[in-house]
């Protein structure tokens, strides 16, 4: 099975307040999902972790998306992933969980999953309303990834 780069939010649309939700990426390979997104230190479910990366593994284990997409990797994406994920990444109000899941994946498959939203801040309810409009056009899943070799713009 091929390496599978998904994106999600937790809430899509207009119907959720502006600071709502969150965003994250998982990666499943081998049949094994594993879940990535970036949280602030000050937040309840984090560590202070200081200087070191914002990315945090597995907090979204509770979380149910309410939009999802995904992408099947080649051998040079999936080694793009994997710098992403080694990246030491602070949670900002200019770069908050969605940025970074857009930019994870426009930096790996090279697909804009717009989440500006008001007064150019990027968020998750945006976020959200794109991947569902994308996959009312070409719908996905981990099984049936989109498979993508070379940039493109998807909005």
């Amino acid at each position: 099975m091929p390496t599978v780069l998904g994106i999600h939010s937790n809430v899509a649309g207009e119907n959720n307040g502006f600071s709502s939700g969150h965003a994250w990426i998982t990666v499943t390979k081998n049949s094994v999902t594993q879940a990535y997104g970036l949280w602030p230190d000050g937040h309840p479910r984090t560590v202070d972790n200081g200087p070191k990366t914002d990315i945090r593994i597995g907090l979204e284990g509770t979380r149910f998306p309410a939009a999802s997409r995904f992408f099947k990797l080649n051998a040079s994406q999936e080694v793009s992933l994997n710098i992403e994920l080694k990246k030491i990444i602070g949670w900002t109000y200019t770069n908050t969980c969605a940025s970074w899941a857009s930019d994870v994946v426009y930096t790996v498959v090279g697909v804009d999953v717009d989440a500006d939203d008001w007064a150019g801040f990027e968020t998750p309810r945006e976020l959200g309303r794109h991947i569902v409009a994308l996959e009312k056009a070409n719908p996905t899943t981990v099984k049936m990834p989109v498979a993508l070799q070379h940039k493109q713009s998807s909005w």
